[in-house]
């Protein structure tokens, strides 16, 4: 409440959204969504309307339904992010309101930080009304309280981050369409780009490499990769979906040889530090670019010149 006082930004727009049906009908396809997934994979697992499943259960299949929700949510909340927040700016500017909102007194970084603070609420709430699908999996066991509220951390962190490429590019390009699509190709390029690059230094200079290759040396390329840190949360190797527990185990050999301190370091650990960082850099950048007065200080210097 009080930071709604202080914001209010994001007062009216967390009043316009949570009153919008879209809102309602948004967090109902997500949560049936999930529980489709869920649904279908017990279903291929022979788990529903099986008289004998439960004798013949294997803990494995309910780390590996974890690691589906998970991994879904993830990609959804990837997908989901830029389409809320890449208009945040740019819709004022097509309802020709942005105008208005600079001129009634309120600081570029309020106004920014209440589009961004929106945008990851609606989100948080995806996220923990996701809480009873995910809860399903407890009754099988093979999964703690703690790793899912660490999940949940790492979402809200990586959310924020998306969030703040979304506004920052929002604040860049005039149409929804041109920045919504600006989003998702950035932040492609955040997730998928290291990892093309580790490829061709695998390909073209791994030959001629001398030193040998450890945890330090794969994060100094992945680091900034959303789904570099993700793999930390797939149920510590014990997963045998799509092959990511094979993928999970080298990681975390890697890490216990690491000499380095960086060994203490897991890779959800050092993408949220660059998420953060990189954050921040975004939320000063499109404070500054939404600024009138630097505008207007930029066109009275071009009038001197």
């Amino acid at each position: 409440v009080r930071v709604m006082m202080l914001n209010p930004i994001l007062e009216k727009d967390l009043k316009i959204k949570m009153r919008s049906w879209r809102t309602f009908i948004l967090l109902s396809l997500y949560l049936a969504f999930l529980g489709g997934v869920l649904y279908l994979y017990f279903l291929s697992n022979n788990l529903m309307f099986d008289t004998y499943g439960y004798s013949t259960f294997n803990p494995r299949i309910a780390v590996n339904a974890y690691n589906v929700i998970a991994l879904f949510q993830f990609s959804l909340l990837a997908l989901i992010v830029p389409a809320l927040t890449a208009t945040a700016i740019s819709g004022e500017r097509e309802r020709q309101t942005l105008d208005l909102l600079l001129c009634s007194g309120i600081s570029t970084f309020s106004i920014i930080m209440g589009k961004l603070l929106v945008s990851v609420a609606n989100i948080m709430l995806l996220v923990i009304a996701s809480l009873p699908v995910l809860g399903t999996v407890f009754l099988f066991g093979g999964i703690s309280l703690g790793e899912v509220l660490l999940m949940f951390l790492y979402y809200i962190i990586t959310a924020f981050m998306a969030a703040s490429l979304g506004i920052f590019l929002s604040t860049i390009f005039r149409k929804n369409v041109t920045a919504i699509i600006a989003s998702y190709i950035c932040f492609a390029i955040l997730a998928v780009g290291p990892v093309i690059a580790l490829f061709i230094w695998g390909v073209f200079f791994e030959r001629n490499y001398s030193g040998e290759i450890t945890y330090g040396f794969i994060a100094k390329f992945l680091f900034p990769s959303p789904g570099f840190g993700f793999i930390s949360f797939l149920a510590g190797g014990r997963s045998s979906m799509f092959g990511f527990g094979s993928i999970v185990n080298d990681i975390n050999n890697f890490i216990e040889r690491e000499p380095s301190l960086l060994r203490y370091f897991k890779p959800w650990m050092l993408n949220s530090i660059f998420n953060i960082i990189f954050s921040c850099i975004l939320i000063y950048l499109s404070a500054w670019k939404l600024d009138p007065i630097k505008k207007r200080r930029g066109q009275k210097k071009q009038g001197k010149v």
